[in-house]
Order: C-alpha cells, then structure tokens, then sequence
C-alpha cells in the first residue's frame, strides 16, 4: 500500500461514509493492480449509493452483485428511472425475469412523464475516456463484459409532433401527466408484492466458479474526452444510460464512492444502513471471502494440526473482520472433535486429551458431550434437539474485544469433524444469514449432511477457508458452490487465492502452497 493510500485510509476511518474518500483510495489501488482490493474496499462502505453517478460506479464494479445496493438507492430514490432500469438489466442477467420486468415497467412510465426516449443520452453525463487513457476497472464478478459502442438505429417515433392550440395541448399534457403518475403509484404500491419473495437480507459476493459473458447492448458511442474520474464512469453505466427508458441527467462529479448492501424485505422497503433490526445489513470480509447481512457466524478450525503460525494468522484475520462490522450480530465457534461457542459460559472442560475420544464441553445451560465414533467422525452425545444454541453477540467493540480475549487463550483440541460444527451453527435460533468456514484440512466432512441442514435452515451462504492447504480441496468448493459461497485458499504468505481459479489453473500459483 502507497503512502497516499495510507493517509487516505486514515482519513476514510474518521469518515467512513465518504465516498469520495473511499473511491479515491479505489481508484490508487486499481492503478498499482490491485482490483480486489479496491473492490473489498468499496464493497464496505456503510452507507447507500446516493446519486445515480455513484449508482453506476457500483454496479461498474460489483456486477450481479449490485442488487442490493441499488434496491437501496431506490429506497430514497424510488423515482429515479436510471436506477429502475439499471436494477432490471442486472436482475434480468441473474434471472430474475419477472422482477425486471417490473423495474423495467416503472422505468418505462416515468420515461414517459419526462418525456424521454429509449436510447437517448444526457450530454451533461460523463463520458469515458478513450480506452488507452482509461483507469483500469476491476473486472465484472461472473463475465458482465460489455459490447464494444456502436450508434444506436433510429428512433421513427422521434418525429415532431402535430401542432395544436397551446390551450388544447396543455389540457392533454396534463391528463396524461395524472394517468402516469397514477400508474407509478400503482406499480411502486402493488408490485413489490405482487411475488411473495424471501427476505433479502444478505448478498453474497464473492468469486464465482465460472465466468459467463452477458448479453451484449447497443449503445451511443462518444468521444468527448473527460478527466479520470469521469473515465471510472465503465461500460456498464454508459450502456444503461444509452438504453434506459428515461433521459437522466447526471451531474459531472470529481470523486465519488459505492458499498456493498444488505436490503430488506422489499425493494421500496425501509431500513438504514448499519441497522441490525429490520432492513439493510452490513458487510463482512474474511481471508477474501465477502458477504453481506445482519448475522455472521464465524466456524474456525481449533485443531492440534493448526500450527502456531496458522492460529496467529487466523485471530489477526478475525480481529479485523469482526471490527469492521457495523449495526450487525456475530457469533464464533471453535471446533475440533466437537465444538463451543468463543463466548462467555462455554468451554471445553478439563484438559485436552490426547486423542479426544471423547471431549466434554461446557455451555451456559450445562454440559455436553461429543464422542469420536470409528468412521463417522464425531457425534453429539444425544438427539438434535438437546443441542445447544449460543446467543448472537452485537457488534460492538467491547464485545469484539471479550470474543478475542476467549479465542487466542483457549486451548487447540483434539479430533477434526465439519459436520457437527456445522450443525451446531446452523441450529441458531435465528439461523446465521452467512458463514465463515475456516479450516486447515478434512475430517468428517462429507458435503450431503452439511448441505442437507443448510437447506433447512434458510440457505445461508457458506465462504469456505481452506488455511495453506489442498487437502480436501474438492469439498471445501462443492459446499462453497451449492451454498452460493465463496472458496478461498490461503497461500503460504498469508494471502487468499481464489479456490476456484485454483482448481482450474493449479500452475498459475506454483510456489504459494
């Protein structure tokens, strides 16, 4: 990181809801190639979009995974078209037809009381730079890869319109003005419900397994040229500009920022950033894996076989993300042959045994038992019901700093076995909206069971975390993949590699593992 990164970064934490500060420090990190970085970083701002220029920078950089964050413009914003059709283009990319189409249909009727024209573009938006002086952009999550501009066909609906008596003119201009609004109020009311949706509370987004290539879109070619900042204006924004319904008018902006969001139960709902209650959430970061949502449950390996080198790597990586978390709740489990909570009234009780054939616990509510059973891991001594649950802990940082007091003075234990951890966790009441699984190898980690509970219990995603390790790497990326999770392999430096890429490319990372 550049000394001017380093002072920006001190500033942005006095004012974490600049976004002119952040996109600054973004735009730093992309210029010395690192993408992901500036992409982490802008995805954990704790605010929402608040113009439709930092719209389209959000979703120049998120992709797919913008939904969020531009529900929440639109929540103050619920008249902005730009942002109706933006939101349709990207749920039309993820499949989500019937939900475009609507966001499409609201854009539509407001074009019409502004009187704009599909394809027609403000003269005052940024345009980019022509692309040798371009700032590099980190790329689109899933391939959303843009066409090359090219002139858009004719409009024949453009022509002039008959001339009338200004009187008469004015009088059908005004009805249909009240037939429009009419209809805005209509759709913003009714079709939000119109499809009983889940609650969104928790976008995740980190890599993905495969790159797609989307949709390509005609779109106005400019060649005005305009400052850097104008430039990280990408092709996303510029291509919805040229084919969103409603002129928008964008004002010319020097720096601006974005940020990964949580959203509520709908997308005109209410809510506020930084809010664990009803509504939007926060995001959370862990050894590159990246969620959003109001409740995060940290799974980390506490084994005999993590080295002191990997336990001190594991807390500094878990110190920070649990500090960074805002207006949410969190939970950190350790696991080994059996598993407790890193909080107050739980423990493993006694010594640890070497090979932990049966390992008694600890929990507010009294004791419990796992017992290691040949073949099958290690088993909860008692039905599914009798097992324990751990309250959610706010994110504050006096609570941050009690959960780390527990985790670094705790004792590693014996035995290894994913699915009890993974059971236990899923089994808060209510179930964790994301999850961190950390660990540096297999052991009772058969993916069926683990993504038969998570099925059950809300989906929530789960970012695998494979500590300086191949082992199991199989299992680690089908649970990340069918959970809708990231997997990341942390090298021998300490850094995250992508576990899918890792799969497809082992040789591009020789010498890291």
């Amino acid at each position: 990181m550049s000394e001017i990164e380093t002072a920006l970064m001190t500033a942005l934490e006095s004012n974490p809801g600049d976004w002119s500060i952040r996109f600054l420090i973004a735009e730093k990190m992309v210029e010395r190639g690192a993408p992901e970085e500036a992409a982490d970083l802008v995805m954990l701002a704790p605010v929402a979009p608040d113009t439709e220029q930092e719209l389209q920078r959000v979703t120049d950089l998120a992709g797919e995974r913008a939904v969020p964050a531009i529900q929440a413009f639109l929540v103050t914003h619920p008249t902005s078209s730009y942002g109706h059709e933006l939101l349709a283009m990207v749920l039309e990319y993820t499949g989500e037809i019937d939900r475009a189409s609507q966001h499409r249909a609201v854009a539509a009727a407001m074009g019409a009381v502004t009187g704009a024209s599909a394809g027609e573009v403000d003269q005052n938006s940024p345009e980019p730079l022509e692309a040798e002086s371009q700032i590099p952009l980190p790329p689109a999550p899933d391939g959303l890869a843009i066409s090359d501009e090219v002139e858009p066909e004719p409009d024949e609906y453009l022509a002039p319109p008959k001339q009338y008596g200004k009187k008469a003119t004015a009088i059908l201009a005004a009805v249909i003005v009240h037939l429009v609004i009419a209809l805005i109020a209509m759709l913003v009311v009714i079709l939000p419900s119109s499809k009983d949706e889940p609650e969104i509370i928790a976008a995740v987004i980190g890599p993905t397994v495969k790159k797609q290539e989307m949709q390509k879109k005609n779109v106005v070619k400019q060649t005005k040229k305009t400052s850097a900042a104008s430039a990280a204006a990408a092709p996303l924004a510029q291509l919805m500009r040229a084919n969103a319904v409603a002129k928008i008018s964008l004002p010319n902006v020097t720096r601006t920022s974005k940020g990964p969001l949580g959203i509520g139960d709908a997308d005109f709902g209410g809510g506020g950033f930084g809010s664990g209650g009803e509504g939007l959430g926060s995001g959370a970061s862990f050894f590159g894996g990246t969620s959003t949502g109001k409740r995060f449950l940290f799974v980390l390996d506490h084994s005999m076989s993590m080295s002191s080198q990997q336990v001190k790597l594991r807390d500094a990586e878990l110190e920070k993300a649990l500090k960074s978390l805002k207006g949410v709740q969190y939970q950190v489990m350790l696991f080994a042959g059996g598993n407790y909570y890193a909080h107050e009234g739980w423990a493993l009780q006694g010594a640890p045994k070497r090979g932990g054939k049966v390992n008694p616990f600890r929990s507010p509510k009294g004791g419990y038992v796992y017992n290691s059973i040949k073949g099958q891991g290690y088993q909860f001594d008692g039905p599914d019901s009798r097992i324990p649950k751990a309250e959610w802990v706010d994110g504050s940082a006096s609570n941050v700093a009690k959960t780390m007091k527990i985790v670094k003075k705790d004792s590693l234990f014996w035995g290894t076995d994913w699915v009890a951890a993974l059971k236990m966790g899923h089994l808060m009441d209510p179930p964790p909206d994301v999850i961190f699984f950390m660990a540096d190898g297999t052991g009772g980690n058969s993916p069926p069971p683990i993504l038969s509970i998570n099925s059950k219990m809300g989906k929530p995603p789960i970012n695998m975390v494979a500590m300086q390790t191949t082992q199991g790497i199989k299992e680690f990326a089908e649970i990340a993949k069918k959970t809708k999770g990231s997997f990341t392999i942390v090298d021998k430096k300490g850094k995250p590699i992508d576990g899918f890429d890792y799969m497809d490319n082992p040789g591009k990372y020789k010498g890291r593992l």
